[in-house]
């Protein structure tokens, strides 16, 4: 489960005020600039588990900048493969 809710609907609203060609660094700081509370609700859980994790260990979770990278890259992923447009 994603730790942004409805990301779907975000990633294709950023999606939407972003001008062709973007890099995946300038769709990360539209969505930090955009959901700025997301953004920090991300960290937050990504702070917690690493405060729970033993020490020598590793959590599952992504750094928060690579979650939502990869929320774009799945997003656009499922696009292609149901022939949608982005």
């Amino acid at each position: 489960m994603s730790v942004i809710i409805n990301v779907d609907n975000k990633v294709e609203y950023i999606l939407s005020l972003m001008k062709n060609p973007f890099t995946e660094d300038e769709f990360l700081a539209k969505f930090k600039e955009t959901y700025p509370e997301d953004y920090e609700k991300c960290w937050k859980k990504f702070k917690k588990e690493e405060m729970n994790t033993k020490k020598g260990k590793t959590h599952p979770m992504q750094h928060p900048d690579k979650h939502i990278k990869n929320a774009l890259k799945s997003y656009i992923s499922r696009k292609i493969k149901n022939n949608e447009n982005i």
